[in-house]
């Protein structure tokens, strides 16, 4: 069991998070869900349960409900006896491993004692409801209440008189929740506060399960006011719940057939799953767009239609050393890619795009063949879902009617209005025309030419397609802004960001928009603005030093923020650096000093294996607390410790030079030797024997290089980072990247945060010749 502490406000909902299942092991699909309520609750501790913590909690707590607990047959109706006894015992929030937080919940419990949400109105309508007679359903799926409120103790008597009910939804669930709020007549500080559905639970079951969630604009609007959203997983009654996002089991689409009535002969009849030859041609001077081509290719490896092939198809010869688009096709590891090269031909500015297009078509292997450009994005079931209905449309064509554009520099998305878009072609091969000889707009008159001698199904799924506007597009500026004015739906700002994090579930999203829409090299330094973050405790004697480097560094200080955490200080910590705000304020950009205490202080040496779980999930809960506290629009955060005795003036400059979302230099004690072994790279699986406390700790090398091991390389990825010196993109932490204050599949704290990153697509790397120095102990 993972138990993490946290202070509780008096008379208030308890900080605490509560979360449970089988066992440790939670199903990819919920990992990210899980993160979502600890990222966005930065000052909540956390706190989850197996099964087998659960059946000791009540034998040693509630002995005499043993038999009730033992006896029912549902697995579920125990954990939702569980769910009443926690809330009952500690207080806090309890929520269903398929919720997603969408934002900070402190404004949902506040000033009440607790708290649960209305299902939707639609529920009220299922059968098993009408047949009770429950025009309103309340759900245990999320709760949150004080200790000991007179409710739980209401609750549980109704639940042992329903211990025999055979449905477990009037036993345990939410049909005995909604009975027993109906008879309870708790008032003022006893009260129980209802949410309506559109807070907590703005999605039905039917929206879920039938992939209405995959239309973006159905999602924006559905969640603009939630605080998070159920996704009706039923993991307890459903087969195959718990498998992610469900597609579409319904898709509008329009056909049409321009052929005469006497040339109208069937589709060519081919095996279940044919060939289908993705078609992309890009130029060979593409330097610039090198980035894009690998989340093209990337694109089609990561597609869930098995039977397919890339052939590409480029006007350029391949440069002597690292060519930027082999280097793509082999960081996909994908073997169906074919790489075509062909002469750039006599005229000006080589080949024309429909000529390359032709010679695409030419090789192309497939019954069917797809236009797949190199610098847009591609849903991974784009080729499945356009296959499916061109298949069941009896059409030798298909189009999307409707696809997202994207304006990553600006912060701008739209669903596009409604029309034949040409890059989304699917067709017959043997129907396909040929390409006109144009240097764009090739493929407009292609699809003119399918209207009027084939069978063409337009469908309505814009999600599967997202055109990037980058600036170095084939049309201009004013080009698509007509389009943004014509759009379906548009999402600008804070809503754009919030769409997208949703798309981000099945796109690349923010790896797109660093390659898309970078700083200008040449003002990087000067543009980039950076929060330097330092939690401090008993730091007098380090803070001199501190301030000294610090404001050595080569970057602009008025491009700096500041930001302190102190707790738990004997020293005066806090007074001191409240006595610097002023001239700190002069100098840099913003200064944000807090304060939080923790209680702890060992008595022992901080190294001490015994204590690490515990040290640093104070530290992990403080880090968390001082970004969520100072973190503005930043573009960038340094951790910083308070006792380095010693850095580079180009410290940020060579950080922020080496382009990685996280990267940390070397650290090292004054005599040399390696100082942070939390930055490493494995050598191997971890052994499980060196788990201490749900943490690893191997002794020092046992499995791990360190930076020392990597002298003259400038740059290696890494499985671990420490926190001495750790720049990271503010982007990540917005993104929900955190310090988990409990065990991340082993890890803790800053370990914690590199496992993490990377299961949200990024990587840590390390600068084995950049060296910190850190004060001996």
């Amino acid at each position: 069991m993972q138990i993490l502490s946290g202070s509780l406000l008096q008379g208030s909902i308890p900080h605490l998070i509560h979360q449970i299942w089988k066992t440790g092991d939670i199903p990819s699909g919920f990992q990210a869900l899980q993160r979502s309520w600890v990222a966005r609750n930065p000052g909540f501790s956390y706190r989850f349960w197996t099964d087998g913590d659960i059946e000791r909690f009540v034998a040693e707590e509630h002995p005499a409900l043993l038999p009730v607990f033992r006896g029912y047959a549902d697995p579920i109706a125990r954990i939702d006896l569980a769910r009443y006894l926690i809330l009952r015992r500690f207080g806090g929030v309890y929520a269903d491993l398929d919720f997603e937080c969408l934002q900070p919940i402190d404004g949902l419990l506040k000033g009440r004692s607790l708290v649960v949400g209305l299902e939707p109105e639609e529920h009220g309508g299922l059968a098993k409801a009408v047949e009770r007679g429950l025009s309103r359903i309340l759900c245990p799926s999320f709760l949150a209440s004080v200790p000991g409120h007179p409710f739980w103790d209401h609750l549980l008597d109704r639940l042992v008189e329903a211990r025999h009910c055979a449905d477990v939804l009037d036993a345990t669930g939410p049909f005995l929740l909604t009975r027993a709020h109906a008879e309870y007549e708790g008032t003022d500080g006893a009260a129980v506060t209802v949410l309506p559905p559109e807070l907590l639970y703005p999605v039905t079951k039917e929206d879920c399960w039938s992939g209405r969630l995959f239309d973006p604009v159905f999602w924006e609007r559905v969640t603009r006011r939630a605080y998070a959203v159920h996704y009706w997983e039923g993991t307890w009654f459903r087969d195959g719940a718990g498998r992610g996002a469900a597609l579409p089991r319904q898709i509008a689409a329009v056909v049409t057939d321009g052929r005469p009535e006497e040339d109208r002969v069937p589709v060519a009849k081919a095996q279940d799953l044919p060939l289908i030859s993705c078609l992309m041609v890009t130029r060979g001077q593409m330097a610039e767009r090198a980035g894009l081509l690998e989340f093209a290719i990337d694109g089609f490896a990561r597609q869930t239609y098995p039977n397919r092939e890339l052939v590409i198809v480029c006007d350029g010869l391949a440069l002597p050393q690292d060519d930027p688009l082999e280097r793509a096709i082999r960081a996909a590891g994908c073997p169906n890619v074919r790489l075509l090269r062909v002469e750039p031909g006599d005229q000006p500015g080589g080949r024309t795009l429909g000529e390359l297009r032709n010679i695409a078509v030419d090789h192309a292997a497939g019954l069917y063949v797809c236009q797949w450009d190199d610098d847009d994005l591609y849903d991974p079931c784009r080729l499945e879902m356009q296959q499916r209905v061109l298949v069941a449309a009896g059409a030798q064509a298909c189009l999307l009617g409707r696809w997202m554009i994207w304006w990553p520099a600006e912060d701008r998305l739209a669903v596009s209005c409604e029309r034949d878009w040409e890059g989304s072609l699917l067709c017959e091969r043997a129907s396909m025309p040929r390409y006109p000889a144009l240097r764009r707009g090739e493929d407009t008159p292609v699809v003119e030419q399918l209207r009027r001698s084939a069978r063409v199904v337009r469908m309505d799924l814009p999600r599967l397609y997202t055109y990037v506007v980058h600036g170095g597009n084939t049309f201009t500026t004013r080009h698509f802004e007509e389009h943004w004015q014509a759009a379906t739906a548009r999402f600008s700002g804070e809503r754009c960001r919030a769409v997208l994090e949703e798309m981000a579930k099945r796109l690349p999203v923010e790896p797109y928009r660093r390659v898309a829409a970078p700083v200008p090299a040449t003002a990087a330094a000067r543009q980039e603005t950076v929060l330097v973050l330092t939690p401090v405790k008993d730091a007098v004697p380090h803070l001199p030093r501190y301030l000294e480097l610090l404001g050595r560094l080569d970057h602009d200080p008025s491009r700096l923020s500041l930001g302190f955490l102190e707790g738990d200080s004997r020293d005066g910590t806090h007074g001191w650096l409240a006595d610097r705000l002023p001239d700190l304020r002069q100098r840099y950009g913003r200064v944000t000093l807090l304060r939080h205490d923790y209680g702890f202080h060992p008595g022992g040496p901080r190294w001490a294996p015994e204590i690490q779980r515990r040290r640093r999930e104070v530290l992990a809960r403080a880090r968390n607390r001082l970004l969520s506290g100072a973190l503005e629009d930043e573009d960038w955060v340094l951790w910083l410790d308070a006792d380095l005795v010693d850095y580079p003036p180009d410290l940020l400059t060579r950080l922020l030079a080496a382009g990685r979302d996280i990267v940390v230099p070397r650290c090292v004690l004054p005599d040399g030797r390696t100082f942070d072994l939390n930055s490493f790279r494995l050598t191997g699986e971890e052994d499980p024997r060196h788990l201490v406390d749900g943490i690893f700790q191997p002794p020092r090398g046992s499995g791990r290089r360190y930076l020392d091991s990597f002298a003259g390389e400038d740059i290696v990825p890494l499985d671990g980072v420490g926190g001495t010196a750790l720049l990271v993109r503010a982007d990540l932490h917005r993104e929900g990247l955190c310090f988990p204050p409990y065990s991340h599949r082993g890890y803790i704290e800053t370990e914690g945060l590199a496992v993490m990153a990377k299961d949200m697509g990024a990587t840590a790397w390390g600068l084995p010749g950049l060296r910190v120095v850190h004060g001996a102990w």
